[in-house]
Formats: C-alpha cells, sequence, structure tokens
C-alpha cells in the first residue's frame, strides 16, 4: 500500500508542475478563467493528492497496526 501512496503522491506533483508549466506558457484559445486551460485547478487537485498521499504514505503503519488492535477485542 505504500508503494500505492507514493506512486499517487508523483501524480500529485505531476499535477503541480504540468499547472505551473500551463500558467507560464497560457492558454492558446480559452482565458485564464476557465479551469481546463490554465486556471489553478490542475495545481489545487495536484496540491491534494501529495498532502494525502504523503500522509498515507508516512502514517499508514501505525494506521493498520491500530486496526489489528480493535479487530482483536
Amino acid at each position: 500500500m505504500r508503494a500505492l501512496f507514493g506512486l499517487l503522491a508523483l501524480f500529485g506533483l505531476a499535477g503541480i508542475v504540468f499547472g505551473i508549466i500551463i500558467m507560464i506558457r497560457g492558454s492558446q484559445a480559452e482565458p485564464f478563467s476557465y479551469e481546463n486551460y490554465g486556471g489553478p485547478g490542475p495545481m489545487i487537485g495536484g496540491l491534494l493528492l501529495t498532502a494525502v498521499s504523503l500522509y498515507l504514505f508516512f502514517n499508514w503503519p501505525r494506521i493498520e497496526a491500530s486496526s489489528r488492535e480493535v479487530h482483536r477485542r
């Protein structure tokens, strides 16, 4: 599971990078406010995906161990 969380964190970082590239390069046909062509959508999604994935990556052994204790009782 930790490998999956690490992969998702990399996808989140890629979303942030692509969002920055789109913002710097600018959109070709649509204004900046259109989300799919340069808005903050890819960066916000990338930040959320990265933050949640890194949290789970570093805390998964503790979460898994505590769930085992609950099921033993």
